[in-house]
């Protein structure tokens, strides 16, 4: 159908807009390291816009899920924010590794897992609680 080639065209888009930056930013690397990151940062923040798209299409679907399902939207709604926190942690991280700073990529996946599992909490219980008058 026609959103699915509107996918295949927007994912070349983002492919010619990573080798774009790699053409560009890999000669100046070695020289002008500097203005490579800044070349690759901007790309990355290109491509996340586009993932943001890519997500409110998503979002859209699981909304008009909700409302056909009998299920509460206080359930779903941290698995937004999961996903969020999922793609914007791993975005970050993998820059920061790329620049070198391995260690501060460690740390903001440590931060993004621990707040997963604090988002989780609820879900869990929700989950017991349905065990419980199941069982």
């Amino acid at each position: 159908n026609g959103n699915a080639f509107c996918f295949v065209v927007m994912m070349v888009k983002i492919g010619l807009i990573g080798i774009a930056a790699i053409f560009l930013a890999a000669p100046l690397r070695k020289d002008k390291g500097e203005f490579s990151m800044l070349i690759v940062l901007v790309a990355g923040m290109l491509v996340f816009v586009y993932a943001l798209a890519r997500m409110q299409t998503i979002l859209t679907f699981l909304k008009e899920l909700i409302d056909r399902l009998p299920i509460d939207e206080a359930y779903l709604t941290p698995l937004f924010k999961m996903l969020g926190i999922t793609y914007v942690a791993d975005f970050a991280a993998n820059f920061s590794r790329e620049s070198g700073y391995s260690s501060l990529a460690g740390q903001m996946e440590l931060f993004a897992k621990l707040s997963i599992i604090a988002l989780s909490i609820p879900e869990l219980m929700y989950l017991v609680d349905v065990l419980e008058n199941f069982l």
